[in-house]
């Protein structure tokens, strides 16, 4: 996968992938203008460019989970299932369903994945927006950012997913955490009033009273991370943001102050908006390093 340094101008691209690393938050992109097709990788943090939806879906692709490789789908398939990111040969390939735990078959790429050390987090996106999970230790820090939190803590180290999973799903059901937070609940406390001090209180709080449940596997005061420094710039969501995601096509504009998970922050004389990218997963999209005017629920669509 080449990584861009500048923003181009792509008619016909498809979006498989986002995701946030030490270096800052980035898009993967297909050329699916090209034979084969092309994956690159552009990093968003402090660009101006204008993302929109096209009227086509895709596969999104194959991951190696032994290599880390990211391949464009070979036979350039769309997914029989609208709502699949995935066609069925990717899917296959790909061989990883992080609901494991709850499939009638695993594959073999899963079961050797399983039996390498995973460990327990616990992350908040604010005030009631408390979340546990479990990850492949070697990606502890991918997988905190991947979720767009703002604060996060591994408590406890595994051997194996299994043993993972076991305090996962405890945590879940006896410390009133939740497994799943929607993209909907945290655009809302991304648009909230937000106290990292009192944010790193609470998540202390839940971390020492599920300690005092499992004091033989869990750290009761483990470094807590503050993640937005990965993201965008200080006070980078401070201020008032309007929500496009609801807003057909979907699309963003403006100059990118950065992205928080699948959200992307941009910003256009004296406003601010999001765009949560998850929901054009495995769409045709057109980018341009071109700014063009925001348009929202109770506008027409975008002009162009």
């Amino acid at each position: 996968m080449s990584s861009a340094a500048v923003i181009p101008h792509i008619d016909q691209g498809l979006l498989a992938g986002y995701g946030c690393s030490e270096q800052g938050p980035y898009l993967v992109l297909d050329r699916i203008d090209a034979m084969p097709w092309a994956r690159e990788r552009f990093a968003v943090r402090n660009r101006t460019f204008t993302l929109e939806t096209g009227s086509g879906r895709h596969c999104t692709g194959r991951h190696d989970l032994a290599t880390g490789e990211s391949l464009p789908c070979p036979v350039r398939s769309a997914p029989s299932d609208p709502t699949l990111e995935q066609c069925s040969a990717c899917y296959v390939a790909t061989g990883f369903n992080p609901a494991f735990y709850h499939a009638a078959q695993v594959s073999p790429q899963q079961r050797r994945r399983n039996r390498q050390p995973h460990v327990v987090y616990l992350v908040s996106f604010g005030a009631g927006g408390l979340k546990v999970g479990m990850t492949y230790a070697p990606r502890r820090l991918s997988r905190l950012l991947e979720q767009g939190a703002r604060l996060g803590a591994v408590i406890a180290s595994f051997e194996t997913a299994d043993q993972a999973r076991e305090l996962e799903a405890n945590i879940a059901s006896s410390c009133d955490v939740a497994e799943v937070v929607r993209a909907a609940r945290k655009r809302h406390l991304l648009g909230a009033p937000f106290s990292m001090n009192a944010a790193r209180l609470d998540l202390a709080y839940k971390i020492e009273s599920i300690h005092e449940l499992w004091p033989e596997v869990v750290d009761p005061h483990p470094e807590i991370l503050e993640l937005d420094r990965h993201y965008a710039a200080p006070g980078s969501f401070d201020k008032p943001l309007t929500d496009l995601s609801e807003t057909e096509p979907l699309g963003i504009s403006g100059h990118c102050l950065g992205m928080i998970g699948d959200v992307v922050v941009t910003t256009q004389g004296t406003q601010r908006f999001m765009l949560s990218v998850g929901l054009m997963l495995g769409r045709q999209v057109r980018l341009s390093p071109l700014e063009r005017p925001n348009r929202f629920v109770g506008q027409l669509g975008f002009p162009f």
